[in-house]
């Protein structure tokens, strides 16, 4: 092979070679301590992911300045064209280089700037950082090229050399930045750097694969589109990475289709530990109710199954219960349209009696219609079962796949309070019980922005008292709109966002008494933070280390993809939670619950009395789960174990039922012909 032959070898090669060094570079910097911590497996998908993102963008920027340095008619021969190619495809990136540095200047960071003006400065950190690479690579390539005339070097050991060396560098960048962490109190990690780039490569291969894969089949789909229009495959190619892309996009969508359907249908079948309907009149679900068991989803039955007990409420309160809790839920199923559930959960609420209630909470639960239990168990100790718990079904998928469903959420949330206020306003003042609002992540996304564009005045006229939201989704729009500043209809003095009870006790009394509106968001919860905006512009989160959140690692740095891919996997991992183990830390909030009830609802309860509810909140939680997975099987099943108790403790009973049941099916009883 001559040396001009194996120059265009190299060069065909380049742009894929940028991208390795360019992954390469930013590998280390994947290993950084983040929000959370993360196991050896979630390590290797930080990693994978990464590096292919980064070789992938750097490629096809590459690849691109490669195009706007191809010669037309320049050069006599294939030798000519190869090294002008070459030469001007060094050049170009070197102009890129100065190109992108320039963008940057001219879009430098500004407070409060819009997110275009991030991303045009982030399309010119990346193109110039792409250059710059692909420049390297092709001074080796042109250097090579010259060193060996027999046309044998493949530019494997420079490329080896450069992104090794730059790895090398960013690595001693990163453990010098660790030192900022020495002494704030941040979870050590426990990640295997060896495993974890093994695991990585696992990744990074399966990755490039189906990457190569897509490329091939573009390639076929360009081929089609020069055959039966004007242009080659090289014009059309474009049009065929979009058509394959459409393509896999279309099959996820259809596959994330099924798997949600697969997941519905789970919420709706009945849950063999929870078959029974509750007895309680109070209860929805129980005969007479207006919302039958039968209609009710799995989140549901457990919902009215967790409510705490007159007796249970007296032993941990030290007081006598004021009446039975009341409980009332709606699901999807129990009838078809937003109006006709909200007409069905005012009717169901009044014949409970949750209007007479001295206090009442409107839940809007997560994905899967969940309700927290611990925050209907503590406004349930705390009145001494004085209350009423009001909750909407919206979805029955998982929160990251009902993220479609929030519009109804919130369309139906609003319906809700708009019949609940006009309820309201039509009572005496005298008896009006005082309305908690409650939302815990998709919850509070869907019940804040039910008040787009009406602050707290809109909850002031709705005659919502209070409002607790824990672990609030970043893209709530009303949590911006009330905490911007700007809007007229904001009254600041009224609301609070806290990190944790401390935050909210170090008030003043009077600032403390005021609040009336609070989000509890921890600084460490990806949910909270996690925005796609973050691939193109550095979060307030991620300031100068020392104006950090003090659960922010101070050594974290911002980089476009890495602290995307890093920040996903956070919000995938922070509600990592242990049954009966409350924690406060992440997408966890149930320790948090007690205490924030307690003081922003006023009860002013003793930390005693504080701690024994929240240590019967652990005990019921460790409870129930273990009693769902022991009762999962018709034969252990709820209904199974009350006909065993009936049977073995009153065996004529049983009999009579057994008896009764036969003759209600026309059928003899023993003794009968």
């Amino acid at each position: 092979m001559s040396r001009i032959e194996a120059l265009g070898k190299l060069l065909r090669r380049r742009a894929s070679q940028t991208g390795v060094v360019i992954a390469a570079a930013a590998t280390p910097y994947t290993f950084q301590r983040t929000l959370v911590t993360r196991n050896n497996a979630d390590q290797a998908i930080v990693t994978g992911l990464s590096f292919l993102l980064h070789q992938t963008t750097a490629s096809a920027i590459q690849e691109s300045l490669q195009v706007l340095a191809r010669p037309g008619g320049i050069g006599v021969g294939p030798d000519d064209r190869v090294r002008s190619w070459s030469r001007r495809s060094i050049a170009v990136d070197l102009a890129a280089v100065a190109a992108g540095i320039g963008l940057q200047r001219a879009l430098s960071r500004e407070e409060g700037e819009p997110i275009r003006r991030a991303a045009g400065r982030t399309a010119g950190w990346l193109v110039a950082t792409s250059a710059a690479g692909g420049a390297l690579v092709g001074l080796g390539q042109e250097a090579a090229a010259s060193a060996r005339p027999d046309g044998r070097f493949t530019g494997l050991g420079a490329i080896a050399l450069t992104a090794g060396g730059l790895a090398g560098l960013r690595e001693y960048s990163r453990r010098r930045a660790e030192d900022l962490d020495t002494g704030v109190g941040l979870e050590p990690s426990d990640i295997s750097a060896g495993r974890s780039l093994a695991l990585a490569a696992g990744v990074t291969l399966g990755s490039g694969l189906v990457g190569h894969a897509e490329g091939v089949l573009a390639d076929r789909v360009a081929w089609l589109f020069a055959k039966v229009l004007p242009g080659d495959e090289d014009r059309w190619r474009p049009a065929g990475h979009l058509a394959t892309l459409a393509a896999v996009g279309w099959a996820g969508r259809l596959a994330t289709s099924r798997v949600a359907g697969m997941i519905e249908g789970r919420e709706k079948r009945m849950e063999p530990a929870l078959d029974v309907p509750p007895l309680a009149p109070e209860l929805s679900g129980a005969p007479g109710s207006l919302t039958p068991y039968s209609t009710m989803s799995r989140m549901g039955r457990r919902f009215v199954w967790t409510v705490r007990r007159p007796e249970e409420i007296e032993r941990v309160m030290g007081e006598p219960a004021v009446a039975f809790p009341i409980r009332s839920y709606v699901s999807l199923e129990a009838a078809q349209s937003e109006e006709e559930r909200v007409s069905l959960a005012m009717q169901e609420l009044e014949r409970v009696g949750g209007f007479d209630r001295t206090w009442l909470l409107v839940a809007s639960p997560t994905g899967t219609g969940y309700v927290n239990y611990a925050a209907a168990g503590a406004m349930e100790f705390l009145t001494r079962g004085d209350c009423a718990t009001l909750a909407m079904q919206y979805s029955q998928r998982p929160s990251p796949l009902s993220l479609d469903r929030v519009k109804h959420g919130r369309s139906q949330f609003s319906k809700l309070m708009t019949a609940l206020s006009e309820k309201l306003h039509a009572l005496p003042p005298d008896r009006r019980p005082r309305v908690v609002m409650f939302g815990e992540s998709l919850g509070a996304w869907t019940s804040q922005d039910a008040f787009l564009g009406t602050g707290t005045a809109g909850l002031q006229s709705a005659g919502i008292d209070f409002a607790i939201w824990i672990g609030t989704p970043h893209e709530s729009k009303w949590k911006d709109q009330v905490l911007d500043g700007s809007d007229p209809n904001v009254d600041s003095s009224l609301i609070g966002v806290f990190d944790s009870i401390e935050d909210l006790t170090d008030l003043d009394d009077e600032a403390r008494k005021r609040i009336r509106y609070v989000m509890v968001s921890h600084t460490n919860d990806g949910v909270v933070l996690f925005g796609p905006e973050i691939m193109v512009q550095q979060p307030d989160w991620l300031g100068t280390p020392e104006t950090r959140p003090r659960k922010v690692p101070r050594s974290q740095k911002w980089a476009p993809i890495t602290t995307f891919v890093q920040t996903l996997i956070d919000t995938k991992n922070a509600a990592r939670v242990v049954p009966g183990k409350f924690e406060a830390e992440g997408h966890d909030y149930r320790a948090d619950i007690v205490p924030f009830f307690n003081a922003v609802l006023g009860f002013d309860q003793p930390a005693d009395r504080l701690a024994r509810m929240a240590t019967a909140l652990e005990e019921e939680e460790a409870f129930r789960t273990a009693w769902i997975s022991e009762h999962g099987e018709v034969g252990k099943s709820m209904a199974s174990v009350v006909l065993s108790e009936v049977r073995e403790s009153h065996p004529e009973v049983f009999l009579e039922a057994v008896y009764a049941l036969r003759r209600k099916r026309g059928l003899p009883t023993a003794g009968e012909s």
